[in-house]
């Protein structure tokens, strides 16, 4: 491989270049092998979300409350990049993820050391635990599709790198135990 030059940039400006300049390959795996456990549950969602078709038939205010915010997200660019997140947080509520020691925060500026310079990831959600101050998962929007395109891929490879590094500073100690540094990552498509 040709040595390719590497710069300090914000997770927003990656692109494939970068991932390249730092050898980052992806290989994608099933989520058993990813998370180590063949039997991990399925997540549980409401019946009325998979048999009614329309939010006004439903009988559950949250329910409807989802896929208004669905209906909404499917809109073309005018709807605006919030209103995919605001679906994205209430799906991770309505699914569990978002519980008593988990909380969504949308567009968290995380700083990061690269290349000697401080820069920042912003990811769309990151799901938190507010406890031991860990980021757990990392959702980013395609948005190819946007006037401005970007590479989420790449984006959400910086996000993760620098949600690493976020949670392995202060204590190490107590945050790497063997394997129990646990990072997901969730790549949202998103029309």
């Amino acid at each position: 491989m040709a040595n390719l030059n590497r710069s300090a940039k914000s997770s927003s400006d990656w692109n494939e270049y970068d991932l390249d300049a730092y050898n980052i390959k992806i290989q994608p795996e099933d989520r058993a092998t990813f998370f180590g456990d063949p039997n991990l549950p399925l997540p549980v969602i409401d019946e009325e979300i998979l048999t009614t078709l329309k939010a006004e038939n439903m009988l559950s205010d949250q329910n409807a409350g989802l896929i208004h915010l669905l209906d909404l997200a499917m809109l073309p660019v005018p709807a605006g990049e919030s209103v995919v997140d605001d679906f994205t947080v209430e799906l991770l509520k309505q699914l569990s993820y978002v519980k008593r020691n988990r909380i969504a925060h949308t567009r968290k500026e995380i700083p990061y050391l690269i290349c000697g310079e401080w820069r920042h990831a912003k990811p769309d959600i990151c799901l938190l635990d507010p406890l031991k101050n860990d980021i757990l998962l990392l959702v980013q929007e395609d948005k190819h599709l946007r006037p401005d395109p970007c590479d989420p891929r790449s984006q959400l490879i910086a996000e993760a790198i620098a949600a690493f590094d976020y949670n392995n500073r202060g204590d190490i100690k107590s945050k790497a135990c063997g394997s129990c540094i646990f990072m997901g990552v969730l790549y949202s498509l998103v029309m």
